[in-house]
């Protein structure tokens, strides 16, 4: 995090020297993008000789362990609720057009590979508030040094790469956007070393810096970064494992005491799975030895390191297996939970900065809110036992309020609907079946006109 006095200005020569400080963390974000993608560090081996098996096997635990935390804590939507109808309806409305339950898996997921995320906030052209992801290695965000950090400005820098020559960044065009809490300044360069070229300014109505920043922890770790050796080291051990077994299949042939053998004899036992030795002869495999339970265990031992110092657990071990209770899949799951909630906190207080930034400019349209008069719902995604949940609101029915009882259920999307449809219900119980009310046999339904006739008659 860039942190500096409020008094300092913003200069082209201070925006080139925070882009160049910037370069050995955009290089880090990139490499843990590419071992999320599975480009791992073993690729890159050569082999020792032309004769040697090469095996680079990559085992994707980076993708695993992020899409594992990132579904436990973002896969069911965040929720909001208020007490002013008015104003969930205006945000919900923003919400719904940006897409925002899948804006924010982008968010945790971005965050969980590259250790903290960004959003910026702008205005389309049907003047509508939209927001969007920005990468770890596009964004600088400076805050200034007060005991609580509040950002000063923000930098946005980007390449379009030259269609001749794109992995070369300097013949691409850089745009520089530097965004401060009332506008939007404008540069290009060509190369990273180009000089920074003035475009112009514009001024935006947001009331604050419009980039957000999403940490995935303080540290601005991810959510794999503190694995990264180990999962090197069992590439490598299941790549050697994989060059053993190439090796052995290409196994030597020795031949003892037969120096008169020829070529074509040896290719002749090889195709009739037969030979002739003589008295003092013998024909048999070089292979090499290899201690199997050692190179296994040695294996096992990385992968539970692996799971143990990520916080992720092995869903596919046989500790998942059967119907486990709500206590029990707690306790497996205690340590994914420790990193979902500290993802929660970062995340919570960045969604309460996205609805202030909006509501700045509802107030500009006149609209009197607060984003304090929401709030921010999450829930996990995990697996539920049902029948205790249901078994304990039927406990506690009576005891609490019928709303916090229909929350309970994790098939009750909204509870206040619930109610209401409760309320419209009819109740087969209450309904009067009596024998005035049975049904005329078919063919004796008496008409109006036979009634009166039988009444003149009478």
């Amino acid at each position: 995090m860039v942190q500096m006095s409020r008094e300092q200005e913003i200069t082209e020569n201070l925006i080139s020297a925070l882009i160049k400080n910037h370069a050995t963390e955009r290089t880090r974000s990139l490499l843990l993008q590419d071992y999320y993608d599975g480009e791992h560090a073993i690729l890159d081996r050569e082999a020792e000789d032309d004769y040697q098996p090469n095996n680079t096997l990559v085992n994707n635990f980076p993708g695993y362990i992020v899409d594992v935390c990132v579904g436990y804590f973002m896969g069911k939507p965040v929720a909001y609720n208020s007490l002013r109808d008015d104003v969930m309806e205006e945000i919900q409305d923003i919400l719904e057009y940006n897409d925002e339950a899948d804006e924010n898996v982008e968010l945790a997921k971005k965050a969980g590979i590259k250790g903290t995320a960004y959003e910026l906030l702008y205005m389309d052209e049907e003047a509508k508030i939209r927001f969007g992801v920005e990468d770890r290695e596009n964004v600088i965000l400076v805050y200034d040094n007060s005991v609580n950090p509040e950002p000063l400005f923000g930098i946005r820098n980007y390449s379009i790469a030259d269609p001749e020559d794109p992995d070369n960044e300097q013949k691409a065009v850089w745009f520089i956007e530097v965004y401060t809490d009332t506008s939007i300044t404008s540069y290009t360069r060509k190369g990273t070393e180009g000089a920074m070229e003035f475009v112009g300014t514009v001024n935006h109505f947001f009331g604050a810096v419009p980039i957000i920043e999403f940490p995935n922890n303080d540290e601005r770790k991810c959510d794999f970064e503190k694995v990264l050796t180990l999962i090197d080291a069992y590439d490598l051990a299941q790549s050697n494992s994989a060059n053993t077994f190439e090796y052995n299949d290409d196994a030597i042939l020795k031949i003892v005491n037969m120096s008169g053998t020829t070529s074509e004899e040896i290719q002749s036992m090889k195709k009739k799975r037969a030979v002739m030795v003589e008295a003092d002869g013998d024909v048999g495999w070089v292979v090499k030895t290899e201690n199997d339970t050692a190179n296994e265990n040695y294996k096992n031992r990385l992968q539970k390191d692996i799971h143990r110092f990520s916080n992720t657990p092995n869903l596919t071990d046989e500790a998942f297996a059967g119907n486990l209770s709500g206590v029990a899949l707690q306790f497996k799951l205690w340590g994914l939970e420790q990193n979902a909630s500290q993802k929660e906190r970062k995340f919570k207080r960045a969604l309460q900065k996205r609805l202030e930034l909006i509501m700045n400019v509802l107030g500009i349209k006149g609209k009197d809110f607060d984003w304090r008069d929401i709030n921010i719902v999450f829930t996990r995604n995990m697996p539920m036992n049902v029948p205790d949940i249901v078994n304990m609101v039927v406990a506690l029915k009576g005891i609490i309020s019928d709303k916090t009882l229909f929350s309970l259920l994790p098939f009750v999307e909204d509870p206040d609907e619930e109610i209401e449809m409760m309320d419209q219900s009819i109740d087969l119980d209450e309904i009067d079946l009596s024998e005035d009310d049975e049904e005329e046999e078919p063919g004796e339904e008496v008409t109006e006109e036979e009634d009166e006739d039988e009444e003149t008659e009478q």
